[in-house]
């Protein structure tokens, strides 16, 4: 079976982050990170340390827990390998075992600009699923059918968030689209 590589279909998207995550499935001594070159931690601010080497795009924060979050990257499968480095880099340090993981992507938050303005006012009464109180917050919010939402501003420009594939990306904005 040949894998067809999912991209982008137009070009007024730019995926601004990828959030993906992970489980080592075993506790991990995060209070030992920041002896280690590329790890850190300040549990005095947050209850997790960090990996980030000089090649990773992202960062990929670690929990007690074992969970991972990895953000930062631009393209989901940067972020499922980033995570699978980090675990490696863990293991490499004595901080986990061997485990295979299955990176998930959770999040993808694309930005795009159609460049021109837009009556949102006119687009409010007209969108389903849709809210828009200018008095609270200047953009159209647009519930779209499968999990993602849009924020569109009278600028043109506007972001989706809470897709989980490019494909859901794509969809969206071509929803958008299809409704301007």
């Amino acid at each position: 079976m040949i894998m067809q590589k999912l991209e982008l279909t137009h070009p007024e998207i730019k995926i601004q982050n990828i959030v993906c995550t992970a489980d080592l499935k075993q506790k991990i001594d995060i209070e030992s990170f920041n002896e280690y070159e590329f790890l850190s931690s300040n549990l005095k601010l947050y209850h997790c340390g960090y990996v980030k080497d000089n090649s990773m795009k992202g960062k990929v924060s670690v929990f007690k827990s074992g969970k991972m979050i990895s953000i930062g990257t631009k393209n989901p499968d940067d972020a499922k390998k980033e995570l699978r480095k980090v675990s490696r880099i863990l293991q490499k340090h004595k901080f986990s075992k061997p485990v295979k993981i299955y990176p998930q992507v959770r999040n993808i938050v694309a930005g795009f600009n159609l460049n021109r303005k837009l009556p949102i006012e006119k687009l409010a009464r007209t969108f389903p699923r849709c809210m828009y109180e200018p008095d609270q917050f200047p953009a159209l919010i647009y519930r779209i059918q499968n999990s993602c939402t849009s924020l569109i501003f009278s600028s043109g420009k506007g972001i989706i968030v809470g897709a989980k594939s490019l494909e859901e990306i794509n969809f969206a904005f071509f929803e958008i689209k299809s409704r301007i």
